[in-house]
């Protein structure tokens, strides 16, 4: 008695039959000898270097393919350090409304003015910070800080502190140092103006965390790069 191979030379067929169940149990699938078979031989081997050796084109294809992940890579680098500088930035300035409201009531004019300046300038930097990323989300949660801001104008100008075209803010010593220091603790104590700030600035620092981790993990469909911003995190929001 003799095994006919038939047109088969591959020799994973003839463990063919063990793929099927028989009786109570199964045995696993060998189909993947097949696959060993092929590389051991060379055929697999032979097929990469017939798609990649068929020509200068393909080669500067190839070239031009690494260069375009290069380039994504690169630009989605920059991104990630975008959002990094985002989330620092906002922590930076819940920190600053935290040493506004720990003021003491005896604390010296220059003292109090130094923790609103050092406030006023941390509010800048998140808003460029945060203005140059590409999350949606993000921008609309600078958006919504900057409104907060904008309805508290007013008191703050009581302050000498005020709101420029671009949203940023500045203050004016000589008025501040007219002002009544109470409204400080009115406008950075808790529930107040501070505070609605410092949830704004958490929620950007958040997803700015998260983007700066996820970005460079993913590859697009053409083989490129990606970050996963904008309406797919919305959509978890």
């Amino acid at each position: 008695m003799s095994i006919s191979i038939s047109a088969k030379n591959d020799y994973s067929y003839l463990f063919n039959s063990m793929n099927k169940s028989s009786g109570s149990g199964s045995i696993a699938d060998m189909s993947w000898l097949s696959d060993y078979s092929s590389i051991k031989s060379g055929s697999y081997g032979k097929l990469l270097k017939a798609y990649y050796a068929s020509g200068d084109d393909s080669s500067s294809a190839a070239k031009s393919a690494v260069s375009k992940l290069t380039a994504d890579k690169t630009a989605l680098d920059e991104t990630t350090k975008d959002y990094q500088t985002a989330a620092n930035k906002a922590d930076a300035l819940q920190k600053s409304i935290s040493s506004v409201g720990a003021l003491k009531d005896d604390a010296d004019d220059d003292a109090v003015y130094d923790a609103v300046n050092s406030y006023v300038k941390s509010y800048n930097e998140l808003v460029d910070s945060a203005g140059a990323t590409k999350d949606s989300a993000i921008i609309g949660r600078l958006t919504s800080m900057e409104t907060t801001t904008g309805s508290y104008e007013k008191k703050l100008n009581g302050l000498g502190i005020s709101i420029g075209s671009d949203g940023k803010l500045s203050i004016d010593r000589d008025t501040f140092a007219a002002a009544d220091k109470s409204a400080v603790k009115e406008l950075f104590g808790k529930g107040s103006y501070g505070s609605n700030v410092n949830v704004s600035a958490a929620m950007i620092q958040s997803t700015a965390n998260y983007d700066a981790l996820r970005g460079g993990t993913t590859y697009t469909a053409a083989g490129s790069y990606s970050s996963l911003t904008g309406s797919l995190w919305n959509s978890t929001t």
